[in-house]
């Protein structure tokens, strides 16, 4: 069976394309750069190599004997505790320095995980699509757009694919967990305006498959969304969690420009006391914000998968499925 170097193996996302690919009979290679709790694959089951991305040096060979490479470490999301120059060296000229590597060896396949925040918000009318000017929004997305660049340019012998995800949730991520199954528990959602803006809410087994269909498949050299089977409005998400939880909860409604004021008032306080709960652990962004407001009452985040439905594609998983897999996994485990 072929051989995967999967990056940043040990993160949410790597963690379930490691236990998925086990489970169907292929041999990983994993990168990291730090050690974290595993939850759903064991230290034995994996060929570890500890590697800094943006160290060419600490890459070295790391693609010998590998047939597959996929490229889902990076620094995620938009943290406001990292600079430009840390996003572009690690999401950069970290992918420059595998694409490289790989060049030496016998690879037949790059899949490079990338996100919808290197093409940035839509036109509120209109779903977004690959052919769509992307317009990225913040570092996180402007460092995507580039490595996707350097992913998709004539430079490399073997096949190369881009896969832009949204938001992900599902078992063993904490970063939409407090904000969307935690407040429900709390049985209170606070919705800004009506609730019926489109959103993307993926679970991580459609991710996952995505990736299996882009190892199986010819879509060479070529850019797709990923994503559910359609997007979904506000409170259809939030009504799934709490069918899946089986946890009422009471809606509260805010106008848009209430919650824009108190989004501005936030910021502010943030910008004066930059410690939780005011700011996010994870990014120092934050907890509400101007931008929150925007994309919560205009259909500006959402994306079409058309393209690589029309090849075979089809996310396995609805979101009923996905909600009840994830709030069985948080009762499993504390939550």
């Amino acid at each position: 069976m072929e051989k995967i170097l999967i990056t940043g193996a040990n993160g949410f996302i790597g963690q379930h394309l490691c236990r998925t690919l086990l489970d169907h009979g292929y041999r990983i290679r994993g990168l990291r750069n730090e050690i974290r709790t595993l939850h759903f694959i064991s230290e034995s089951e994996i060929e570890w190599v500890d590697g800094d991305l943006a160290n060419s040096e600490s890459l070295k060979k790391i693609t010998d004997s590998i047939d597959i490479v996929i490229h889902a470490g990076a620094i995620p999301r938009n943290d406001l505790r990292k600079s430009w120059n840390e996003f572009y060296n690690v999401n950069v000229i970290g992918t420059k320095n595998l694409l490289e590597e790989a060049s030496k060896s016998n690879i037949k396949k790059f899949i490079f995980i990338s996100s919808v925040e290197a093409a940035g918000y839509g036109d509120g009318t209109n779903p977004r699509t690959e052919n769509d000017p992307p317009f990225p929004c913040n570092n996180y997305g402007k460092s995507k757009l580039e490595a996707e660049k350097i992913v998709l340019s004539p430079l490399w012998k073997f096949e190369r694919t881009v896969l832009r995800f949204p938001m992900i949730y599902g078992p063993g991520t904490f970063l939409i967990v407090p904000k969307l199954f935690g407040m429900v528990k709390k049985g209170i959602y606070p919705f800004i305006g009506n609730g019926n803006t489109l959103m993307e809410f993926c679970y991580v087994g459609n991710a996952v498959e995505s990736v299996r269909f882009a190892i199986n498949n010819n879509v060479s050299n070529q850019l797709f969304y990923i994503s559910d089977e359609r997007p979904y409005t506000i409170k259809e998400v939030i009504n799934a969690i709490s069918t899946a939880m089986s946890k009422k909860y009471i809606p509260i409604h805010l106008p848009e420009s209430v919650a824009y004021c108190l989004a501005f008032l936030v910021e502010i306080i943030a910008k004066c006391i930059p410690v939780p709960p005011i700011v996010s652990p994870f990014s120092k962004k934050p907890v509400f914000t101007r931008e929150t407001v925007k994309w919560t009452t205009r259909n500006i985040n959402f994306v079409s998968i058309e393209k690589i439905k029309k090849l075979g594609f089809k996310p396995p998983y609805t979101i009923d499925q996905g909600c009840k897999l994830t709030a069985q996994w948080l009762k499993e485990n504390g939550f």
